[in-house]
């Protein structure tokens, strides 16, 4: 990959729209790289931009690009008045560019040319055709390898191009797909010039240009490209016996004089290609930037992230925590609540271990990994958002199943449990301010018993007689037996009362735990679980947001 550097581009302050829109092709190309998608041509045309900036604008560099036998080297002879470059029936004639320059502009423009890659330069002393040095190039279709790919080294740096065609390349292949679709998009000034006009009637000339202009429409591809003019020319290389048909260039003398500035053609040079290399990116990532939606939609995250809660916890076993809670609930309720009985009763929990294996959320929570496996949590996962993935386009599509790789997904999920679970805190149970007063009553009632049971025995032993208590149905019921039933059944009421508040308590704040367990568990997958798709959607998002700049800074560059 090229390196860029970051420092201002020559000659453009932060608020020139071309300085902004070369900012935002660099922006675009680092979201790109985010994404998985290549960003080394749009590197280069970025460093081309700024390299072509650093020149002096007092004019700009048109190539002549054509197939063999169009005419070019004929077209740059006509306009020049003089032989420039060399024409003849043996194909190809020109095996390297020419530059045809005015003599004013040779010294300023040598260091362009030499940049550009033209070593042939050559003078002319008019100034009628504008601040233009005009390249005749090699033959893009040439049998000679070498005389294409001169070509296709050469226009990323010229500013812009005449593409010479004639009556019977027009329709050509090689320049309709493999350039005008291409390059049109990529240069603001640009011509198609149909050579050897005079060999055409005029029903046909009208018929070619008119082809030409729908081809033009449909490689056009975006209606913001300028639209591109066709016009027609007769220039032929001098005969045998010397002589020289006369040419017929005016119109396109006229394209070259019409009045364009060299700063406004390189400007609008390097905006249109920055614009077209951004679109470029959008197209590979999926992006529209006029309506950029996220790869995952947010129902679709919903969702996932909701699926992907509901096998967590099942993994946790919430319905085994609820158990726990309210079993904890229930020991604290018997220590304070029950008596000295309860007391003795929580003692002797606690003591065997068994308070700790039924009635320890806290240890419960710890040891989820002993219970369950994130398995289907992560397939609950890969189920949602698979068909957003198979949605995305094909460039991106590697970066975001990446994303969404098991492994990763389950190590993410279970860092966010083990967060959710630590983000709890210590986890007491429920009090009441009622329980020491019921367990003041059971410490009556249990007083109550015992001398109810010393009372039973005293009389056992023949001690003195006691009274007795009417019962219904039973008749006379000696006091101190009666005594002893009304503190157990008192006993039994009051240990009922405590244990149904205790359960009520303690399901009450099971169900608080299990909503902020899944809360949290729910806000660690949607922050941290799902960090490798966010940051696939942030990348998404941030070329989006540079395409959306490149189209409102490049069309302002003037």
């Amino acid at each position: 990959m090229t390196t860029i550097s970051r420092s201002d581009p020559s000659g453009l302050d932060e608020q020139d729209p071309l300085r902004r829109c070369l900012d935002a092709l660099l922006a675009a190309a680092d979201a790109a790289d985010d994404l998985g998608i290549p960003s080394e041509v749009v590197r280069d045309a970025y460093a081309e931009g700024v390299r072509r900036i650093g020149f002096p604008a007092d004019a700009y560099v048109l190539a002549l690009v054509g197939g063999t036998g169009v005419g070019k080297s004929s077209l740059l002879n006509a306009l020049a008045g003089s032989v420039v470059s060399r024409a003849s029936v043996r194909r190809p004639t020109t095996s390297h560019p020419i530059a045809w320059v005015p003599a004013a502009d040779l010294e300023a423009l040598g260091p362009l040319l030499d940049w550009v890659g033209v070593q042939d330069v050559r003078e002319h002393q008019g100034r009628a055709l504008g601040p233009v040095a005009i390249l005749d190039l090699p033959d893009m279709d040439s049998l000679e390898l070498g005389h294409r790919e001169r070509v296709e080294a050469i226009l990323p740096r010229v500013d812009a191009v005449a593409w010479v065609t004639d009556p019977e390349k027009y329709h050509d292949a090689v320049l309709a797909d493999d350039f005008l679709r291409m390059w049109l998009p990529r240069l603001s000034r640009q011509v198609v010039i149909v050579n050897k006009a005079d060999r055409l009637a005029h029903v046909d000339a009208i018929r070619i240009r008119n082809d030409l202009d729908r081809d033009l429409v449909v490689a056009r591809v975006d209606s913001d490209v300028p639209r591109v003019p066709v016009v027609l020319t007769s220039a032929a290389p001098a005969a045998a016996d010397g002589t020289t048909p006369q040419p017929q260039v005016a119109d396109l003398q006229h394209w070259l004089a019409e009045g364009v500035t060299a700063k406004a053609v390189v400007r609008g040079r390097l905006a249109a290609s920055s614009l077209a290399h951004g679109r470029d990116l959008a197209a590979a990532a999926g992006i529209d930037p006029a309506a950029a939606t996220p790869y995952v939609t947010p129902d679709a995250r919903r969702s996932a992230i909701e699926a992907a809660a509901g096998a967590v916890l099942r993994a946790v076993d919430m319905g085994g925590l609820e158990r726990q809670a309210e079993a904890a609930t229930r020991q604290r309720a018997r220590a304070r609540g029950t008596g000295p009985v309860g007391r003795l009763t929580s003692l002797v929990y606690r003591a065997s271990g068994r308070s700790s294996s039924v009635a320890d959320p806290d240890s419960y929570l710890l040891r989820w990994r002993e219970r369950g496996s994130l398995s289907p949590a992560v397939q609950a996962l890969r189920d949602e958002l698979g068909a957003s993935v198979r949605a995305a386009a094909p460039r991106v599509r590697p970066i975001l199943a990446a994303a969404m790789e098991p492994t990763e997904l389950r190590a993410g999920l279970e860092r966010a449990v083990d967060r959710a679970i630590r983000g709890l805190g210590r986890l007491e149970p429920p009090s009441s301010r009622w329980w020491p007063v019921l367990g003041l009553l059971q410490s009556v009632a249990t007083v109550g018993l015992a001398l109810s049971v010393a009372w039973l025995v005293v009389m056992a032993l023949g001690g003195p007689a006691s009274g007795s208590v009417d019962v219904p149905l039973l008749g006379a019921v000696p006091t101190p037996f009666a005594t002893l039933v009304a503190f157990l059944l008192i006993g039994y009421l009051l240990a009922r009362l405590v244990g149904f508040h205790a359960g009520w308590l303690g399901r009450r704040w099971a169900r608080d735990v299990r909503e902020r367990v899944g809360r949290e568990v729910r806000a660690e997958i949607a922050g941290r679980g799902l960090a490798p798709l966010d940051a696939v959607e942030d990348a998404r998002a941030r070329l989006a947001l540079a395409v959306a700049t490149l189209q409102q800074a490049c069309r302002a560059r003037a």
